[in-house]
């Protein structure tokens, strides 16, 4: 009937071997119950080492009022009556009651009948726990899966933030590298201009003294030219150190002397005459020549230096 050969062991031990009835009886009975302890005692049987009754107590085999075992278990609530502890905890567990009490009362034999149903109530227990037992594994495996899964989850967006805040990192950084860049090429740029600017005014510079240069040699030229001639006045523009300039008409034959003394009367303390271009000191053993002698004439201009 598809009970293991160590059920079937246990339920003849449990029976003492009274016959296929009562071991049949006992496995379906005890459909579930492998955990229970060998060798043990029958439905009804006193426990090993005690004595029924003696030939003092009575006739064998008597009975006395309140030595009764108990046959079965009786639900107080509905009145059903049960062959052991299970089926009543099974009884319990579909219906809910809770009282119990054992009774003396004998439950008949099964019949085929009713041991077929009730072969077919224990597979169709056992079918249940199992059922139960496999949506339990798969609650499991649910669960464990969706933790997996929370798992999987926390680490890719910790993965994920990670990333982020690398890219933040590049991004500043080529930001910074930008900026410095552009502040090395304002720099370069701004030293380029500066350049630029310094090149132009030494162009100017170098433009402006070139024209000094020419006006001076055409001046120096027209007075050259006017040497030759015979004028008989010259005009001196006398450059003071500070202040305007000093003005004044003197003869060709005057000399250098005569200017030193009109240059006395502005200019306290020592001081030299020279001419601007081509520069030119006049020492004091000049003071004896004439103005035309000098070239100072028709016009010229000299400047006065302190000493």
């Amino acid at each position: 009937m598809g009970f293991p050969p160590e059920k079937v062991a246990r339920a003849l031990q449990a029976t003492k071997g009274a016959g296929l009835q009562p071991a049949m009886d006992w496995l379906i009975a005890h459909p579930g119950d492998l955990d229970e302890p060998a060798g043990g005692q029958a439905l009804g049987e006193q426990p090993s080492g005690e004595a029924s009754g003696s030939a003092n107590d009575g006739d064998e085999g008597e009975i006395r009022d309140g030595e009764q075992t108990a046959q079965s278990l009786q639900c107080d609530d509905c009145k059903k009556l049960f062959r052991d502890v299970n089926a009543a905890e099974r009884h319990a567990s579909k219906s809910g009651h809770e009282n119990f009490s054992e009774s003396t009362t004998a439950i008949k034999p099964l019949t085929e009948e009713e041991k077929k149903a009730k072969l077919e109530e224990v597979k169709k227990f056992l079918a249940e726990k199992k059922e139960m037992r496999l949506l339990q594994e798969k609650e499991e495996a649910l669960s464990r899966e969706k933790i997996r899964r929370k798992s999987g989850k926390e680490l890719t967006d910790a993965k994920e933030k990670l990333e982020q805040r690398e890219m933040q990192k590049l991004m500043l950084a080529k930001k910074k590298e930008k900026e410095d860049e552009r502040i090395a090429k304002a720099k370069i740029k701004a030293q380029i201009e500066a350049d630029k600017r310094e090149r132009i005014e030494k162009r100017e510079a170098a433009k402006q003294a070139a024209l000094i240069q020419q006006k001076e040699e055409a001046a120096a030229s027209a007075t050259a030219a006017s040497a030759s001639k015979d004028y008989t006045e010259t005009r001196l523009q006398l450059r003071r150190p500070s202040g305007p300039p000093l003005t004044h008409t003197f003869q060709a034959t005057d000399t250098l002397e005569v200017v030193y003394e009109f240059v006395r009367q502005y200019i306290t303390g020592p001081f030299k005459l020279s001419t601007t271009f081509p520069r030119k000191v006049f020492e004091d053993t000049e003071q004896g020549k004439t103005l035309k002698e000098l070239n100072l004439v028709p016009s010229a201009a000299l400047l006065i230096s302190t000493e």
